[in-house]
């Protein structure tokens, strides 16, 4: 009967950027629960199996898959992610109900508490379940962009902000550095105007990983060329970028 469940942050993709506790738990682990992705998403299934193969070092262990649908896409975008939180949260409860295993790991993409809904659901989940659970800190794309491109994140007495690019709209003018995570809809180009740096990255952590960086009004209109080739090549295109103010 299931006791406990770890949430184990994987960082972006690479085991070698596994922290030593993730390693170490999922060497112990012998089941993991894995997010199903299918179609051109299929490859973010393949990483997580492919941590698996590199830590585990042949042996044996098993998965459950969970199909968890995509989001719907609509007007009211806090309702469509409360209602496809639900359809994940039941997915997750009936595997849960299932296993025979003590422990069990689920592996999650980053950090399992930077915008990444699983953490609430499982609260939820856990308290109906009498289900004991622990988190594992993975990094986060935005450390290893600040790492790969040698810029610091923060500037002197200034604060860092995490956004969305939904939250980033609703801002006028970026006075302070900002990281932002998955912009569908290229929000940097509309602060093109303004006197601000980015350093740009896709698929970071990843072998495929690329990086820009410049003046945002020289390089936004080469970005947005950039990301339109990724998605068409590759199918989904992952990224993060920093905005910092000139100095």
């Amino acid at each position: 009967m299931l006791k406990k469940l770890y949430l184990i942050g994987i960082g972006p993709g690479d085991p070698k950027y596994l922290t030593l506790e993730a390693k170490s738990l999922i060497e112990k682990l012998n089941l993991f629960l894995i997010p199903e992705k299918k179609g051109k998403k299929e490859e973010l299934t393949k990483k997580r199996i492919e941590i698996l193969e590199v830590v585990k070092g042949g042996k044996t262990y098993q998965c459950i898959y969970l199909p968890f649908p995509e989001r719907k896409r609509g007007i009211n975008y806090r309702e469509k992610v409360k209602e496809w939180r639900k359809e994940k949260a039941e997915i997750l409860r009936e595997a849960l109900l299932h296993i025979q295993e003590e422990e069990v790991g689920f592996l999650i993409w980053g950090d399992p508490t930077l915008y990444d809904g699983h953490l609430d659901i499982l609260h939820e989940i856990a308290e109906e379940m009498k289900l004991s659970f622990e988190v594992i800190p993975g990094l986060s794309s935005f450390q290893v962009l600040g790492a790969k491109m040698k810029v610091s994140l923060t500037d002197l007495a200034t604060p860092l902000t995490l956004h969305t690019p939904r939250s980033l709209r609703n801002a006028k003018e970026i006075k302070h550095p900002v990281v932002v995570f998955l912009d569908n809809y290229e929000t940097f180009s509309l602060f093109k105007d303004q006197p601000l740096k980015i350093y740009w990255g896709a698929y970071v952590g990843g072998k495929e990983e690329i990086f820009k960086s410049g003046t945002l009004k020289d390089i936004s209109e080469e970005i947005k060329n950039l990301r339109k080739e990724l998605k068409k090549n590759k199918g989904y295109l992952m990224e993060i970028y920093l905005l910092k103010p000139e100095r």
